[in-house]
């Protein structure tokens, strides 16, 4: 059925919805373009009994929402419908074209983590965990939740997908399958590969080692040993030293721990040998550096001192720094040139920050985003505005610098602001 879906583009749906534009479907939902309270939305049309009127009793900042799921009929055909939250950017375009990097695999995991962790203390399983079900809306990232189960139910019969946890072939969905469809997710966006071949795990060579840990654990096919989402959040601590390196599926494989480091009395006497060394190299130190005079309370300060201080600057003129260096300004400022249309789907305030590197006669050589999550349109539009920027360059003793600064743009449905800080 999914080459119909397109042919109701156009048509209103209940008397409230028009189905603006048709975004794609499968054989089971059909997905549009819509309205609701004036804002963006999205629209999906499938023809079986929907699970979303669970996931519309929900509330998460990383959850899409779900604003209205009820029947219709079109063209004779019955059919259920789910008006959604609109997201701008769905994280499988965006792997389709490059793999994520380790930092921004990180930023992703972890709102994810919090997302299924509220599920899963609500009685639910999410059961559809993949790249297509994780989208930017507005400034957030959020997975789709208009196909949950409750925890312990018996998924539908039919082929499984490598996203699918083995034992929901048979057996009930619980939390443990979401975890594999974490660690799946996470290999992909990291490698742009499915480390799953008929229905056994393999994990990429190009997989980053701080990760290998982790996705053996979530892939581990025996559910009861597989990781919690407190465990997967533990091990993407910054604070967490570095996994040992993990080379086989699904366990890794033992390694021997190290000893413990063991102190005889003769490295005591060692150590105790070591200290009077410094101390003495310290106080000779201390005893042959030159002194340097100390001036009294109240007294005048050394020449050199007063050279050091701070002068005021005229007014209009930038104030040097010690070293002679005066601090570069903005000469020419460009805002992202975004259409009205675009500018309907913001929600909020998208900000966009750039950072630029300025040659000394003023002008941008390279523009870097510095956002890691944001819509690729709006950031295209930023980064085109931010090479076109102009700067009066710092100086240093009087000659033209090179340096580096960064751009904010803060997009609305009304206006953009821009903000601008010189770093370097």
């Amino acid at each position: 059925m999914a080459e119909d879906w397109a042919r109701w583009q156009g048509h209103v749906v209940d008397g409230e919805f028009r189905l603006d534009r048709y975004l794609g479907g499968t054989e089971h939902s059909g997905v549009f373009l819509t309205e609701f309270g004036g804002r963006p939305a999205v629209l999906k049309l499938q023809p079986e009994q929907s699970r979303a009127e669970w996931g519309a009793g929900l509330s998460h900042p990383h959850l899409i929402r779900i604003y209205r799921t009820a029947r219709c009929r079109l063209d004779d055909t019955l059919l259920t419908y789910i008006v959604m939250e609109y997201g701008d950017e769905v994280l499988s375009q965006v792997i389709s074209e490059r793999a994520l990097t380790s930092q921004e695999a990180r930023e992703t995991l972890l709102p994810v983590l919090d997302a299924l962790a509220y599920l899963h203390q609500e009685g639910f399983v999410h059961g559809h965990l993949k790249p297509s079900n994780i989208l930017a809306a507005g400034e957030r990232l959020k997975i789709a939740t208009d196909g949950i189960f409750k925890s312990g139910e018996t998924a539908s019969s039919g082929a499984r997908g490598p996203y699918d946890a083995p034992e929901t072939t048979s057996g009930p969905v619980t939390p443990a399958a979401d975890v594999w469809a974490l660690g799946v997710t996470l290999v992909e966006i990291l490698t742009q590969q499915l480390p799953v071949q008929n229905g056994t795990p393999v994990l990429p060579e190009t997989l980053p080692g701080e990760f290998r840990e982790i996705a053996v654990h979530c892939l581990d096919p025996d559910p009861e040993r597989r990781w919690s989402l407190s465990d997967i959040s533990e091990a993407l601590s910054p604070a967490k030293p570095a996994p040992r390196p993990v080379l086989a599926m699904p366990a890794p494989r033992a390694e021997a721990e190290p000893d413990e480091p063991r102190f005889s009395p003769r490295n005591y006497v060692m150590a105790a040998i070591g200290v009077l060394v410094i101390l003495a190299v310290f106080a000779v130190t201390f005893v042959f550096r030159p002194r340097t005079a100390v001036t009294p309370s109240g007294a005048a300060p050394p020449e050199a001192s007063r050279e050091a201080k701070p002068i005021a600057p005229a007014p209009g003129e930038e104030k040097p720094s010690p070293a002679g260096k005066v601090r570069g300004r903005v000469a020419t400022e460009v805002k992202p040139d975004i259409p009205r249309k675009a500018r309907e789907t913001i929600q909020g305030t998208v900000k966009v920050r750039v950072t630029v590197r300025v040659d000394a006669s003023g002008k941008v050589v390279e523009a870097k985003l510095d956002t890691p999550r944001v819509s690729r349109y709006f950031a295209n539009a930023s980064l085109q505005a931010a090479r076109r920027w102009r700067f009066n360059p710092p100086t240093v003793e009087g000659r033209a610098v090179a340096s580096s600064w960064i751009l904010e743009f803060d997009l609305s449905r009304s206006t953009t602001a821009v903000h601008s800080r010189q770093i370097s």
